[in-house]
């Protein structure tokens, strides 16, 4: 409304534009010097706005500080399908580069069970974590974790976070999703879609693309489903009551946004182009005769363009998934100019 006013007033009297220029001064210094204390969680407690439990919360803006990085996500999780949630957990190794007394994540609709911290010291000689306190900003989508006693900068530490949550209902973040079979039963299966900032909805973390890590994730299931991640499978752990435990190589340096996993019933037909790439189709069974021109057709457009942008594919693998027949996600763990295929689903 400033800028409307004084371009109104402009035509009448512009000393008008003058006063008002240093009123918005005015206005605008305090908002200026309250962020450059924003890292200072105790300096100006009415300067903050109010967590979900009340306390303050310790980060105003809406973008994440800089002052601690994600290097390496390590994520457990286990989806159910009968009762449609899924508990999980997750180290994530940070480096700091200024002192700091929290450590501000994106999280939404997530509940936090547990968290702690470990220094790189703990770590080594396998200390316990400190436990650390957890506020809820909802309005921003951010936790802030509180830590007993600041980060000293250009150290690393382990940020354990345990937490649960209902597989969401619509098509954005870790849900579920459905098939009817040709005898008419319905299945399910959980699927995730994390681009642009819905990563925060599956497990806490730095949901911007500047904040790129590594990932290393296992994924728990039953015997009838079948998990997939953006990296090829290294192993899987027989547990009891018949679960099972993928585990997948650590992906290459990447956004939240571009991390993804699936349990589901699926079949699949693979197949390798000219490169060595694996590319594998996958589909519900009653559609599986269904895919084999979609292999086909995938290997030679791989090929034709790894040759045309003389650029190789960068990973070892690309999945697709066939839904219902025409909706086809492809499946990526990086972003290069074979990002050519809509709607992306970065498995």
């Amino acid at each position: 409304m400033f800028h409307y006013s004084a371009m109104v007033n402009s035509r009448r009297t512009p000393r008008f534009n003058i006063h008002t220029g240093f009123y918005c001064l005015a206005a605008i210094l305090p908002q200026i010097s309250i962020c450059s204390l924003s890292y200072h969680f105790t300096e100006d407690l009415g300067a903050f706005p109010v967590a979900a439990n009340g306390e303050p919360f310790p980060w105003q803006e809406l973008r994440l500080p800089n002052v601690i990085s994600p290097l390496h996500y390590d994520l457990f999780v286990h989806p159910n399908l009968t009762s449609l949630d899924f508990v999980a957990s997750e180290k994530i190794e940070v480096l700091v580069s200024n002192a700091t007394q929290f450590i501000i994540l994106h999280s939404k609709d997530l509940e936090i069970t547990n968290a702690t911290l470990q220094s790189e010291e703990d770590s080594r000689y396998t200390k316990p974590g400190r436990e650390l306190k957890v506020l809820s900003y909802p309005p921003h989508q951010q936790i802030a974790l509180l830590v007993p006693e600041k980060l000293m900068p250009h150290l690393k530490y382990y940020v354990a976070i345990d937490f649960q949550a209902k597989l969401a209902d619509g098509f954005e973040g870790f849900y579920k999703s459905t098939y009817r079979t040709v005898g008419g039963e319905t299945r399910i299966l959980a699927v995730t879609d994390f681009e642009p900032t819905q990563a925060r909805m599956a497990f806490p973390c730095f949901d911007e693309p500047l904040f790129k890590a590594n990932f290393s994730i296992k994924i728990r299931r039953e015997s009838r489903h079948i998990a997939l991640s953006n990296m090829p499978k290294v192993k899987t752990i027989e547990l009891e009551g018949g679960l099972l435990e993928d585990h997948f190589e650590t992906t290459v340096k990447m956004s939240t946004y571009l991390v993804a996993y699936i349990v589901c019933d699926f079949h699949s037909v693979s197949g390798s182009t000219s490169s060595g790439v694996k590319v594998s189709i996958y589909a519900s069974p009653d559609k599986w005769n269904q895919i084999h021109y979609a292999l086909q057709a995938s290997l030679k457009l791989l090929d034709f363009y790894e040759k045309y942008f003389d650029i190789n594919y960068p990973l070892p693998k690309l999945g697709m998934f066939k839904f219902h027949i025409i909706v086809i996600f492809f499946i990526f763990a990086h972003r290069t100019c074979f990002d050519f295929f809509p709607p992306s689903l970065s498995i």
